[in-house]
């Protein structure tokens, strides 16, 4: 498969978003996990246990549905030069993205009182987005030349989630999930430039490719209560591996010497094969929580295990991120919400075209609104019905792969273009709501 400086671009605002702000694949799922970014693994209260932590859902309402959703997420990335020219020309590298899309849909029931089952849907990566960029020699120059680049990307990951939990005691919660994952990738790059207006010679790279798959995840977790005031929680989940993929790819690259005969080569893929490809990776989540009637705080630790999978252009480390977060009681049916978190980047340095290296920090804020105290208890009748809506920004900071185009055609002829890595930062901006409804 070719690589591109389409793929350059793309990747500079792909930055892997998907699901979540920067490299993080976790779900924004439920109206804690919103409000906190993510700190609920020991105190989960929502849908989103199917996801952070199994086990708690034992601790959910009998009868809930949760649905979580991100009304809009832009992003602002800054890399200069991400394009340029030995000369010294360099592309200006602004780019900014807005993508709105749901997240999360969760049912849960209790087919005893120690026992429930959930079922839930989450869209956890997306991506949607056309981004192209262009670098020109200087105005009189003796040979002018120009060099364009675009990208048009759809990739995401679902989700079908089902989770059996059990309430040992008050103080031990037990619950397992399996997840149904399905992946899909679909792209068009294109890549070209001419010397001299083409006189001095033209060069073109395109890639048209779509790829999809389907495959397994399973969860495990455990909550545990030493005191009344203090929950520990912990989860560990399997990468999501695909057990088949369906390739059909077509890359061609094309080159106009000036002084020799043009030169064609094309390569075409169409396979449907079984797999074992990792796409996402293992992680394990370690936190603790302290309650009172306050509210609570929550600390938590989440280990990314390693991942490669060459067949999917995966190459992850293992990373270590924080999340720090809480919520806190206002009146008896207002709460506000706010957390702290990290999202390192798993990537190895950067060492072929596209790839990036970029590590983010961030923080939510906001406020979820009831219109009564608590959800009804198995024995009670009424409704309860809960919004939330909070704001989330992180700034990443690091490394990428661009390209630098030689000032006059490569002699012997070839391919123009070489790895330039540069720095590259990002500010990205979301808003979430979260809608809980139990009866």
């Amino acid at each position: 498969m070719l690589r591109s400086v389409g793929v350059l671009v793309f990747s500079m605002l792909v930055v892997p978003a998907m699901a979540a702000a920067g490299n993080s694949e976790d779900v924004v799922a439920g109206s804690d996990v919103a409000l906190t970014g993510g700190a609920v693994v020991a105190n989960v209260h929502t849908g989103g246990a199917m996801w952070f932590n199994p086990a708690g859902v034992a601790r959910l309402d009998s009868r809930s549905v949760d649905l979580t959703g991100a009304v809009l997420s832009y992003s602002i990335a800054s890399a200069p030069g991400s394009l340029s020219i030995e000369s010294g020309e360099q592309s200006e590298g602004d780019y900014s993205a807005i993508q709105a899309i749901p997240r999360a849909l969760t049912f849960v029931a209790a087919p005893r009182p120690a026992l429930r089952w959930g079922v839930g849907f989450f869209f956890s990566r997306s991506f949607d987005r056309f981004v192209q960029d262009t670098v020109a020699t200087a105005a009189g120059a003796t040979e002018p030349s120009e060099f364009f680049a675009s990208a048009d990307e759809a990739k995401s990951v679902y989700h079908v989630s089902g989770t059996v939990a059990w309430k040992k005691s008050e103080k031990f919660l037990l619950g397992g999930g399996l997840d149904i994952v399905i992946a899909s990738k679909k792209a068009t790059e294109i890549v070209t430039g001419a010397y001299a207006l083409g006189a001095a010679g033209t060069f073109n790279r395109s890639l048209n490719q779509s790829v999809a798959g389907g495959g397994l995840q399973m969860k495990l977790g455990l909550q545990w209560a030493p005191i009344k005031q203090v929950r520990i929680g912990w989860m560990v989940a399997t990468p999501s591996y695909l057990v088949y993929l369906d390739n059909e790819t077509t890359a061609t690259q094309s080159l106009s010497p000036p002084n020799g005969a043009p030169q064609f080569q094309g390569t075409q893929i169409d396979e449907l094969s079984g797999s074992w490809a990792g796409v996402e990776v293992g992680v394990t989540r370690l936190g603790a929580a302290y309650l009172g009637k306050w509210g609570w705080v929550e600390a938590d630790l989440v280990l990314s295990f390693p991942l490669n999978t060459p067949a999917l252009d995966i190459d992850r480390t293992t990373t270590a991120n924080a999340r720090i977060g809480g919520i806190f009681r206002l009146t008896e049916r207002v709460k506000l919400g706010a957390g702290f978190f990290t999202d390192l980047s798993p990537e190895q340095a950067p060492d072929e075209f596209g790839e990036s290296q970029i590590d983010f920090y961030g923080f939510t804020l906001g406020i979820d609104f009831a219109n009564r105290s608590a959800p009804p208890t198995r024995d009670q009748d009424g409704f309860y019905l809960a919004f939330a809506v909070a704001l989330r920004y992180s700034h990443g900071s690091g490394q990428l792969a661009g390209v630098a185009f030689p000032s006059t055609f490569p002699d012997p002829p070839g391919q123009p273009g070489q790895l330039n890595p540069i720095n590259i930062k990002i500010n990205e901006f979301g808003i979430n709501l979260a809608l809980k409804a139990a009866f």
